[in-house]
């Protein structure tokens, strides 16, 4: 059972998290809701409010005073699973098993808070705390699929700083460097599959509950972004940004039960885990085709095929990828495509209204798909509104509805064989405020 017994800080946690049905991947895309409104279509390019620095800094050089943004958006997944265990002979060892659990995961609050202050009429800093990448899922305790399940939470906080000049009326260049903190937690559970299996008998577990695993960690990971937009007319701009990967080392404890042949056996001790967030790259258009209609698109590629494998390690750790390795598991993700379009109309001087739909492509093969990391394709069906209060205030409102596939798939933990069916929607809602100085 070595396996399961000895996954240690957070490898699992990283992959449990894209249970969620939000962006593809483990990535969040809730950075304003006038974003969410338009599903995200033309970010790169509108420069409506200041949560336009962290995809395209460049798009900055637009504002002409100083305004602060801040908002939240809740995600309501709708996420169901059923997990059958394929029974062993004899039948006593591992028997035929099935859980159905439905809202597996849990409800999220996102916040988002920017600032944009121009420094002269071709330069503009802007300061912005939000996140790209995160969520989490909960199982009951006793499920019988407690080893590849659980209780898992991946949360990342990204603290960007941007500078942006306009090298002539047409181009600016943007330019940021980012400060993101990760924190996961993970617990693990006997299963009422695999707990009739003599390995955790002997371990002295005695209820299918018992926690086999219970770890925390947290990191920091340094990276940086550029931008640069094309204002072709007052009408007609193009944006392009980019991201870059960045890797965090995630450090913490893992206490738990073990087999024999290790050193750990409920006590406490220490491992680590290298993330490898993904780069991103964006590019947007707007254009403008009536005085009260507008139309915007982008195209997002997410370099998921950094996320090759998970390799946790520690130095009191011992699995069958040799002495030192915790867990070594592949993932061989591919990069994936998001698309959007949206549009904009003009309503009046105090209202605002868009829509947008957009494309998410799931990074996981279909050869790769198990039960921690289900990821499907999204449809994004959005709608918002921007409600001007004064001069200075405008309040920004979005929804969106996330369609996702249900998918199956086969996985075996720790010598347990699993099948399931996996899959669901989700609805994000969002509210936030502009105040112009």
């Amino acid at each position: 059972m070595k396996r399961v017994t000895n996954r240690t800080l957070l490898s699992a946690a990283i992959a449990l998290a894209t249970f969620q049905a939000h962006g593809a991947g483990f990535q969040i895309s809730e950075h304003s809701a006038s974003g969410l409104g338009r599903a995200f279509a033309g970010e790169a390019a509108i420069a409506d409010n200041a949560a336009v620095a962290v995809r395209n800094p460049a798009a900055m050089t637009m504002f002409d005073s100083a305004q602060l943004s801040g908002g939240i958006s809740f995600i309501q997944p709708d996420v169901n699973a059923k997990v059958n265990t394929v029974g062993t002979n004899p039948a006593s060892a591992i028997p035929n098993t099935t859980s159905d659990h439905s809202g597996v995961a849990p409800d999220a609050i996102v916040p988002n808070i920017h600032y944009v202050r121009p420094l002269n009429e071709k330069s503009a800093i802007g300061v912005s705390a939000f996140s790209n990448f995160g969520l989490a899922t909960e199982y009951p305790s006793d499920s019988a699929a407690g080893l590849i399940a659980g209780q898992t939470e991946l949360t990342t906080v990204d603290f960007n700083v941007n500078y942006a000049y306009k090298i002539t009326p047409e181009w600016s260049l943007g330019f940021g460097l980012n400060a993101i903190y990760a924190d996961a937690s993970l617990v693990r559970n006997a299963g009422a599959a695999a707990f009739s299996s003599t390995d955790l008998q002997n371990l002295g577990l005695t209820s299918p509950s018992d926690q086999v695993t219970n770890l925390k960690g947290d990191g920091w990971g340094f990276g940086w972004n550029v931008g640069v937009l094309w204002e072709i007319n007052e009408n007609n701009r193009l944006g392009l940004s980019y991201r870059s990967e960045t890797d965090i080392t995630l450090e913490g404890d893992y206490r738990g039960t073990s087999s024999p042949s290790t050193v750990i056996n409920n006590t406490t001790v220490p491992g680590e885990l290298e993330l490898n967030l993904p780069d991103i790259l964006e590019f947007s258009g707007y254009h403008k085709l009536a005085p009260k209609w507008a139309i915007h698109y982008s195209a997002m590629r997410i370099g998921w095929s950094s996320f090759q494998e998970l390799r946790a390690t520690g130095s009191s750790c011992t699995s069958t990828a040799g002495a030192g390795v915790c867990l070594q598991k592949d993932e061989k993700w591919d990069d994936s495509w998001r698309y959007a379009v949206g549009a904009t109309h003009y309503l009046n001087n105090q209202w605002t209204l868009r829509a947008g739909i957009a494309l998410d492509e799931s990074p996981v093969p279909d050869s790769h798909r198990t039960m921690s990391i289900p990821d499907t394709e999204r449809n994004w069906y959005s709608i918002g509104a921007t409600y001007k209060a004064s001069d200075n205030l405008t309040i920004d409102g979005g929804f969106a509805y996330l369609k996702g596939d249900t998918v199956s798939g086969t996985e075996t933990e720790g010598g347990v064989p699993f099948t399931f069916e996996a899959g669901g929607d989700a609805y994000i809602y969002a509210i936030s405020a502009n105040y112009t100085f």
